[in-house]
């Protein structure tokens, strides 16, 4: 969770009051959902858990990586949009990849994987395309 402020920091050097600090909680929030839900046992427990935080991981990830690239100008406001819907959905399709080669190839969920795998593919691209569909948005409204 500290990696993205380590770069910035020893990339940019700036004064705090530069730092995008709501880009970086929004870039690190997935992450301690995620543990956290591992952690109290949600994604086995509560059926809709693993649904519901691949959409709203995905919004929270592809908002905060928005934000930092809204911090240069985008003409036209779409093009903002056209770039994190699609940084969001390369990123979903990269996380399930990684799902699967970490634990799904060889586990016990095999059967189900694919459906799954798909599901959370499309939310993850969902949610990436919500926080592009704000980001957009705001941009034009900034302008």
């Amino acid at each position: 969770m500290l990696l993205v402020p380590v770069l910035w920091w020893l990339t940019r050097r700036r004064a705090a009051s530069s730092v995008p600090w709501t880009a970086f909680a929004l870039l690190m929030a997935p992450f301690l959902v995620d543990v956290t839900g591992n952690t109290l046992n949600l994604y086995d427990t509560v059926s809709w858990w693993d649904d519901l935080n691949h959409f709203v991981n995905w919004v929270l990830l592809a908002g905060g990586l928005g934000l930092l690239m809204a911090r240069r100008r985008w003409t036209p406001p779409w093009g903002l949009g056209l770039a994190v819907g699609g940084v969001g959905a390369l990123l979903a399709v990269g996380w399930e990849l990684g799902e699967w080669y970490t634990f799904i190839r060889h586990g016990t969920e095999l059967e189900s994987a694919y459906t799954d795998t798909l599901g959370d593919q499309a939310l993850g691209v969902l949610g990436g395309v919500v926080a592009a569909l704000g980001l957009t948005w705001r941009a034009g409204r900034q302008r």
